[in-house]
Order: structure tokens, then C-alpha cells, then sequence
């Protein structure tokens, strides 16, 4: 009986029935009686797997289409201290030479590359989600209809976060690694310029140049590698959780014939 109390707990939440909660907890408190229920506890949990591997398939479509990341707001840039170094690298006539072709192009290249790799890597993603959506216990199930509207996805992360990294990393890494321009890679450019950069903080061999922009001089730390595999994954998060919003306002816009038995039950209840 619980389970049937999360589901519609949730449905009443959502913007696709308009009843109340007292009248829906009325109709299955009446539909309870006689052990006429129409789904099972473990079918109701195996609907809920069902529509997460419906966002899974769709995130991961979604997310491996040319300009997926690159053209939308899940854009992975280089990090925030790249555009400040520079900045503040070409402000000091003695340091901006030691910069070399670290041009605007190079940068933006290895930009595009991160998010290619972003947008190929995100095809194979679902057999990683697909197993932790299977190993879900019926508990697991109810904690997630009866969480956050961003419980599945929280759940998705915690069970997977880790596998992902090795799935990505590696893709992002061979990117990193391949010639851009001439013989310099991403990570040639990467180190060029933190390298140049750190120098100048550490040394502080430019002091009357960099009298204004010295607030700013501190060095870069960043691991590149480890710092897009992280914006990669973010994405994908952010976009599991834009379907998992859409299963829950409106799930029987979904096929499988589970989630149409256990879903399209309660409709049915809510509407006799």
C-alpha cells in the first residue's frame, strides 16, 4: 500500500492530474479494499526503471549530436583561470612573447575538441546507467517517487559518478593529447601557458609591469584532464534531470507497457 501512496503523492504533484490529494488518497483507500489493486508493489518499482531507462536512451541521443554541448549551454570552456592569465600575460610586454602561438585559434580548438569528445563519449552512457537502474532495489524505488523531483538522477549519480569518470577520461585525455596546430597538443598548450604563467607569479620577475594586475597573479593548479572530464559529466547530469522532470510531470507520455499499466491504472482510478 505504500508504494501506491508514494505514486500518487507524487501524481499530485505534478501538473497532469487536478485533484487533490485528499481525493486521490480517497480513491485508493476505495480501490484497496478487496485486494483489487491493479499493480503490484514490484511492478510499480519496475515501471519507475523502466522510464529511467527511457531518459537514459533520450539524454544520451540527445547529448551525442554534433553541437550537443558545444552550441548550448552545456558548452564546456576551458577553466576561468585560462582567460585571466592570458589577459594578464599579454598586459606584460616581457611575458606575452614567452606565450609563443598560443593563439586565440589554438584555444578555441582545444575548446571544440573537449566537446567533441564530450558528444562521442556521451553514446555510451546507457549500458553504465542501465546496470544501476537494474540493480535498484524495491526500497531504492520508493525513496525515488517520494524524493525530490531530481531523486532519480541523484540516485543515478551516486551509483555511477565513478564509472563514467573511467569511461570519459580516457576519451578526454586522447583529445588533450592530439596535435592541434603543428606539433602542439591541447596539453602542450595547457602547459605553455600555465607554466609561463606560474613562472612569472612565482618569481615575480616583471614587478613594476605587473603592479596593477599583481592582486591577480596567483598560479594555476587546474588539472585539465580531470577538470573537462568533470564539465562533460555535468552535462550529462543536468540532462538526465530535465528527463527526469518530464517522466514525472507526464508519464504516461511514455511507451513501455508497464509504465502505461502501473501510470494508466492510476489515471484510470482517478477518472471512473
Amino acid at each position: 500500500m505504500k508504494i501506491y501512496k508514494s505514486f500518487l503523492i507524487m501524481l499530485c504533484l505534478s501538473s497532469l492530474l487536478f485533484f487533490s490529494c485528499d481525493t486521490i488518497l480517497d480513491l485508493l483507500g476505495s480501490s484497496g479494499s478487496g485486494g483489487g489493486n491493479p499493480f503490484t508493489e514490484s511492478e510499480a518499482v519496475e515501471a519507475m526503471k523502466s522510464a529511467l531507462n527511457v531518459g537514459a536512451e533520450v539524454s544520451s541521443k540527445q547529448l551525442s549530436q554534433v553541437d550537443a554541448y558545444y552550441k548550448t549551454s552545456l558548452k564546456i570552456p576551458l577553466p576561468r583561470e585560462v582567460d585571466n592569465a592570458i589577459k594578464t600575460l599579454e598586459s606584460i610586454p616581457a611575458a606575452g612573447s614567452l606565450l609563443g602561438n598560443l593563439s586565440a585559434e589554438l584555444v578555441e580548438k582545444v575548446v571544440l575538441s573537449v566537446n567533441r569528445s564530450a558528444e562521442e563519449a556521451a553514446k555510451e552512457v546507457v549500458p553504465i546507467f542501465s546496470k544501476a537502474i537494474t540493480d535498484m532495489t524495491v526500497q531504492d524505488g520508493i525513496g525515488i517517487v517520494r524524493g525530490e523531483r531530481d531523486a532519480a538522477t541523484t540516485y543515478l549519480k551516486d551509483n555511477t559518478y565513478n564509472q563514467l569518470m573511467d569511461l570519459y577520461q580516457p576519451k578526454m585525455d586522447a583529445v588533450l593529447g592530439k596535435d592541434l596546430i603543428g606539433s602542439m597538443s591541447a596539453n602542450d598548450a595547457w602547459e605553455n601557458l600555465t607554466s609561463t604563467y606560474n613562472s612569472i607569479v612565482e618569481k615575480q620577475t616583471v614587478k613594476v609591469a605587473a603592479q596593477v594586475a599583481r592582486k591577480d597573479l596567483k598560479p594555476i593548479n587546474t588539472d585539465l584532464s580531470e577538470y573537462v572530464t568533470g564539465k562533460a559529466l555535468d552535462g550529462v547530469f543536468v540532462k538526465v534531470a530535465e528527463e527526469e522532470g518530464k517522466i514525472r510531470d507526464n508519464p504516461l507520455d511514455y511507451a513501455q507497457s508497464i509504465i502505461k499499466k502501473v501510470f494508466g491504472a492510476v489515471k484510470g482510478m482517478l477518472t471512473n
